[in-house]
C-alpha cells in the first residue's frame, strides 16, 4: 500500500506542475474530505470543500490572488495508505502585495484504488490571514 499512495501522492503534484488541474484533481475518492483550515472570512481559498467543482475553486481562487514564487516539497513521509507532506510554501498577495512564506504540512490518505480520500492542509494559518489584510 505504500508504494501506491507515494506514488498518487507524486503524481498529484507531477500534474500540478504541470499545470494540469482538472487531471489531479480527477485523482480525489468519489467521497473525500479536502480541508485548509483558517480564516475563511479573510482568505477565500481556505476551508472545505466537498465537491471536485470547488476543489477546481480552490485552484482558481489561488490563483486570482498570488502570485507564486515558490513551492518546495522536502520530504514524503508514507505508512500504508497514509502520507505527510512537509514542504514550504511563498507568494505573493497581489491586491497587498505582502509576502507569505509559510512552512506547512499536508496529510493525505489513499484509499485501495489509488485515489485521494483525505487532503488535509496545516500551514500559519495567521500569517496568511494577515497577509491578505489590507
Amino acid at each position: 500500500m505504500s508504494e501506491q499512495t507515494r506514488a498518487t501522492v507524486e503524481k498529484f503534484y507531477d500534474l500540478l506542475g504541470a499545470g494540469d488541474t482538472s487531471t489531479a484533481i480527477g485523482l480525489l475518492a468519489e467521497d473525500f474530505h479536502w480541508e485548509i483550515p483558517g480564516d475563511v472570512d479573510t482568505v477565500p481559498w481556505l476551508g472545505r470543500r466537498t465537491t471536485t467543482q470547488a476543489v477546481g475553486e480552490f485552484f482558481a481562487q489561488m490563483g486570482n490572488h498570488v502570485d507564486r514564487k515558490a513551492f518546495d516539497i522536502d520530504h514524503i513521509v508514507v505508512d500504508g495508505p497514509n502520507a505527510v507532506v512537509l514542504g514550504r510554501a511563498a507568494v505573493v498577495v497581489r491586491s497587498t502585495g505582502k509576502p507569505i512564506d509559510t512552512q506547512f504540512a499536508i496529510h493525505f490518505v489513499v484509499d485501495s484504488d489509488g485515489r485521494i480520500s483525505r487532503f488535509v492542509m496545516f500551514e500559519d494559518s495567521w500569517h496568511v490571514a494577515e497577509a491578505m489584510r489590507p
